[in-house]
């Protein structure tokens, strides 16, 4: 007949113990990687290029490597050209872009005819805020 430890308090409280710890590590470990990292949550870059009537300001948020948002703004720019070419970008190649993987993107974008120095505005500035996040990524 085989004798068994009846198992004590102590050891209870230690198993106990180490579980609770493992399951902290688990959950805390990817917080902390974030923040020693910098790849954490809502990182915008923003770009500011002088249009045909005033500033185009382009805006991209990066979350866990990937475009979450990716914005152009010209309230300056004449409305029946250069905001309809910044709307074109808004709504074509830029929400294309949604949830793809910064490190994917192209910095290459065709300009809007008729829109030649709104567009490069908006091209400049979209280099600079995916090349500002893919040097951050790396």
């Amino acid at each position: 007949m085989a004798i068994q430890a009846e198992p004590n308090k102590r050891s209870i409280i230690s198993l106990a113990v180490i579980i609770v710890l493992m399951i902290l590590v688990t959950a805390l470990s990817n917080p902390i990687y974030r923040a020693l990292s910098g790849k954490g949550d809502g990182i915008t870059y923003t770009a500011v290029n002088q249009g045909y009537g005033g500033d185009v300001v382009i805006s991209l948020t990066v979350e866990d490597e990937r475009i979450r948002e990716l914005t152009a703004q010209g309230e300056s720019e004449t409305p029946t050209v250069g905001q309809k070419a910044i709307t074109q970008y808004n709504e074509t190649v830029f929400s294309e872009l949604s949830d793809a993987y910064i490190d994917e993107v192209s910095t290459h974008l065709d300009a809007v005819s008729g829109a030649t120095i709104t567009s490069g505005a908006v091209i400049a500035g979209f280099q600079e805020v995916v090349e500002q996040a893919q040097g951050a990524s790396e």
